[in-house]
């Protein structure tokens, strides 16, 4: 398995620019779509985590504290609270028609765009 980049390597800043009643560019968009991606790609991969913290003391163990570690770290950081506190504002002012995402509609949801 190919070692895993940084998160905040990969993590781009969406910038707050747009006009004052608090909308974004589409490049900004666009952005916001890919810090969401990788977080999305990130928490999918805990779901390996877990099992492998469960068995004996080995590498596998320093490989689930670091992807526990880079997981944190891309959550907390600021690109993906602007870009989550971004989404809320969006919901929040026009709850109607937000069609639910769904990983059969992107079968290649999980690859990372290099």
């Amino acid at each position: 398995m190919a070692t895993k980049p940084d998160p905040a390597a990969e993590a781009k800043s969406v910038k707050q620019e747009g006009p004052a009643n608090g909308e974004w560019s589409e490049e900004q968009l666009e952005e916001g779509l890919k810090q969401l991606k990788l977080l999305h790609i990130k928490c999918r991969e805990l779901r390996t985590s877990l099992p492998r913290m469960l068995e004996p003391i080995s590498t596998h163990n320093a490989n689930t504290s670091r992807e526990l570690t880079d997981f944190r770290k891309l959550y907390q950081s600021n690109e993906s609270k602007e870009v989550l506190e971004h989404a809320n504002k969006s919901r929040a002012a026009d709850p109607k028609n937000i069609k639910p995402w769904r990983p059969k509609d992107h079968p290649d949801w999980l690859e990372l765009e290099q």
